[in-house]
């Protein structure tokens, strides 16, 4: 049976010992065995005045047995708080311990990451100076290094920190970055670097021959490897942006030095399988080299003003000359060309000729047209079409350090190449008053001497440095597209569209959402001298179904001064209006594969029109002539008032990556 007792009722008996004998009604001591003395209020005590009765309920059998049995439960009470407090305080003694434990490994950490971020450095900076076995032994070490930023990350500290909220995320992803490191130097930049240092750099490029077989050999190692670079750089561009913001700065620069590792790598590994057909192992091979006049703006980087080829046979390089491209290509375009629809309703009747294609700016194609149109006039074969700009040939002098000397007299070197070809010459030989007709065989001459003059001073001391020299210029060059590449046969253009070379403009190979943005100057001209576009990106904006809106806005300038107006004359100024200075350039906006482009404004009122080009939807300047022979837009640009197009690019949830602006080159940065 159970009592109930009110606390205002007495309690039969006596206040009984506990089993030691302790009193608590008489000694509020504690001798270490009993429970703490109690010092809050007499539960035996009157309530306060109105209090409601409290009940305490105990199980007892009979009289005295009731007061023993209380008090064992409220000392079991107290034991079992006494017991709590103790283990949580053992917890902050340990958690203070592991913190500061933490704290000096995640020192520790820190500085391991900075030895194998410096590592990593050393490795790709050994490879571009071609000190390979400086190159192996920095892959060795940062072997080393990741092994034990791993082993750190392991331990019974970290392992409790990645079960932490928020924060073991981030010891997680630290712990993915250590794990990429030891896979990417163990797996791939260890043994390529061995493979290098194995290989004499001397060999590669002999009396002026590329060593074709030592050069495949090489490239096949780095295709070995390149899934392993590639699944690294995965790793690392998927993780989650960081909580700590120390993590993070470790992070990043690891994250950045190995995409620009990965590039090198997936860039050679894809030439790999191509290399030898390239290099004239399997058969001689002919390209032809198109020296591209910026200052004639085309959407293809510009007009070929000057053509000449380039021979190869099993590794052998021999140059033929330069000349203009009137007597290289047929004027008119090939039928077999097939110029589609889409072409002509935005190039017009530019596309009648064939040198006037480069109003395309996808490459692919225009690469193409010349190659038939150049077979059609001198017969044989081209196997490719290379294209250039002017400052790609300064580029190439700058990394040669070297200069070469028109027959004129007149200086071009790694500073001033661009600008003395794309202006200085101009208004030498063509300014008011000059007759033009001479001037324009001289400066179309001294273009063709320059580009010749630059390929000869490449091939006249060949040897690797200069092939590594080369090969860094062509791929800095197509970052911008300043140089572009057509091949004939299916699996090397291929091969060159995923190293991002060729210009294409094409859906189903689109590689990353690019927006395109490029213009044409319709009329003869240098007016692209003064001519300036630039396009910047807004912050994306995200919906809920996934969509992305990137706000986007390309400026347009005209740089032309009344001083030039005066005195430029009509063969570098052409079809502007000769009061005010102004033209009318097209524009042509090519969305991402997937993507649209909305909401667009014009600043200057230009009139624009849509349309599609291979599954690409294409807004463009539209003709508002009417002239079937000289087609031109609406789109006034005057000197000292840009003008602003602002759009939106749109990409719906299907569409992944971030979206990235391919632009035709200009001369801004050489004026």
């Amino acid at each position: 049976m159970a009592k109930h007792f009110k606390n205002s009722e007495p309690v039969d008996g006596a206040m009984p010992s506990d089993e030691l004998g302790n009193n608590p009604s008489s000694d509020n001591g504690n001798d270490g065995f009993g429970p703490e003395p109690f010092s809050g209020p007499n539960p035996y005590s009157e309530p306060a005045p109105h209090s409601a009765p409290v009940y305490v309920d105990f199980p007892v059998s009979s009289g005295s047995d009731d007061q023993l049995i209380r008090h064992k439960h409220r000392r079991h009470k107290h034991r079992g708080l006494k017991i709590a407090l103790g283990v949580v305080g053992v917890l902050v003694v340990l958690s203070a311990a592991g913190a500061a434990a933490l704290a000096s490994s995640a020192s520790g950490l820190k500085t391991q990451a900075s030895s194998a971020l410096s590592e990593v450095n050393a490795v790709q900076s050994a490879i571009e100076s071609q000190d390979f076995a400086a190159a192996s032994a920095s892959a060795q070490e940062l072997q080393n290094v990741a092994a034990q930023m791993n082993g750190s990350l392991q331990s019974p500290l970290w392992s409790f920190a990645s079960a932490l909220p928020v924060v073991g995320g981030d010891v997680s992803a630290v712990r993915t970055v250590a794990s990429v490191l030891q896979d990417a130097s163990t797996n791939a930049l260890v043994p390529l670097t061995d493979a290098l240092a194995q290989t004499p750099v001397d060999s590669l490029v002999s009396d002026g021959t590329i060593d074709v077989q030592s050069l495949s050999g090489l490239l096949s190692a780095v295709e070995q490897t390149a899934p392993v670079m590639q699944r690294c750089t995965d790793s690392l561009d998927s993780l989650p942006e960081m909580h700590i913001e120390k993590l993070q700065s470790m992070i990043q620069p690891a994250r950045e030095k190995l995409d620009g590792v990965n590039d090198m790598f997936q860039s050679a590994a894809t030439l790999a399988p191509v290399a030898g057909n390239l290099l004239g192992a399997n058969g001689d091979r002919t390209y032809m080299l198109a020296a591209q006049n910026t200052a004639e703006l085309r959407a293809s980087d510009g007009f070929p003003g000057s053509v000449g080829t380039l021979s190869i046979s099993n590794g052998h390089i021999s140059l033929g000359d330069f000349t203009k491209v009137y007597d290289v290509l047929n004027e008119d375009t090939p039928s077999s060309a097939g110029i589609t629809d889409e072409e002509h309703a935005l190039f017009y009747d530019y596309t009648r000729y064939s040198w006037d294609n480069s109003f395309n700016p996808d490459f692919s194609r225009v690469g193409g047209i010349w190659a038939a149109s150049y077979e059609e006039r001198n017969g044989g074969h081209l196997d490719g079409v290379v294209s250039i700009t002017p400052s790609v040939v300064q580029r190439m002098l700058a990394a040669l350090g070297t200069s070469v000397t028109l027959s004129d007299g007149t200086e071009l070197d790694g500073t001033n190449a661009t600008k003395v070809l794309e202006h200085d010459l101009y208004w030498k030989y063509l300014s008011a008053g000059d007759n033009m007709a001479l001037g324009g065989d001289i400066t179309d001459a001294l273009f063709a001497e320059a580009a010749k003059l630059t390929f000869d001073q490449v091939l006249g001391n060949f040897n690797s440095d200069t092939l590594s020299k080369l090969a860094t210029v062509l791929m800095d060059g197509a970052k911008d597209r300043e140089v572009l590449i057509w091949m004939a046969d299916s699996n090397e253009q291929s091969a060159m569209e995923k190293m991002g070379v060729t210009g294409t403009l094409d859906a189903s190979t689109q590689q990353q959402p690019t927006l395109g943005v490029f213009a044409n100057i319709w009329f003869g001209s240098k007016i692209g001298w003064w001519f300036g576009m630039s396009t910047q990106v807004g912050d994306v904006q995200k919906a809920a179904d996934g969509t992305r809106t990137y706000h986007v806005t390309t400026t347009l300038e005209n740089y032309l001064t009344q001083d030039e107006l005066a005195t430029g004359g009509d063969y570098i100024l052409g079809g502007i209006d000769k009061s005010s200075g102004y033209y009318e350039p097209f524009i042509y906006l090519y969305a991402p594969a997937g993507g649209t482009i909305q909401n667009l404004q014009a600043s200057n009122g230009a009139s624009f029109s849509t349309t599609e080009y291979r599954g690409l939807q294409v807004t463009y300047t539209q003709d508002v002539s009417g002239d079937p022979v000289w087609p031109r837009p609406s789109n006034p640009l005057y000197p000292g008032q840009p003008a602003t197009i602002s759009y939106d690019v749109v990409l719906p949830a299907s569409v992944s990556g971030e979206l990235a602006v391919s632009s035709v080159p200009t001369l801004q940065q050489y004026r």
